[in-house]
């Protein structure tokens, strides 16, 4: 007569669910670490076209900075004319840093990515509970 099979203790299940939950979570960082991958390798991609197309750019600027210095040495003399070029770009460039850095001060790195971690999380945790149901769980 075959024996009844014995119920798994408390602490056996309570280490299984352990187990399974810290092996999701590394599926889900993993996940994550994908998702920053492709981001980064478009990010790269971009970057690169970037620093493909920049140098012809700034030597057409640097030549027609040098256009406006010539052109304006004939009325003000070339001393005064370098100066004008300079006192501009100085000035442009300078606003344009300036309004750069203020608004990469707000841009928030990541926080898609680790909002989708965190709700992930939350949202195993609530499936994992031994059937109440969080209030987060409604969030997917």
């Amino acid at each position: 007569m075959p024996r009844p099979a014995a119920r798994p203790s408390v602490v056996q299940v309570a280490t299984d669910t352990i187990e399974e939950l810290a092996d999701l979570l590394a599926a889900q960082i993993k996940l994550a670490h994908l998702e920053l991958s492709v981001d980064l390798r478009l990010a790269l991609k971009r970057l690169a076209r970037l620093a493909l197309f920049l140098p012809p750019l700034v030597i057409g600027y640097a030549f027609a900075m040098a256009a406006l210095a010539s052109f304006l040495a004939t009325h003000c003399g070339r001393l005064a004319a370098l100066g004008s070029v300079a006192a501009l770009q100085i000035a442009v460039g300078g606003i344009g840093l300036w309004r750069t850095l203020a608004a990469l001060r707000r841009t928030p790195i990541l926080e898609r990515t680790s909002a989708d971690v965190t709700s992930g999380v939350r949202r195993t945790m609530a499936a994992l509970s031994d059937g109440r149901r969080s209030p987060d769980a409604r969030i997917a």
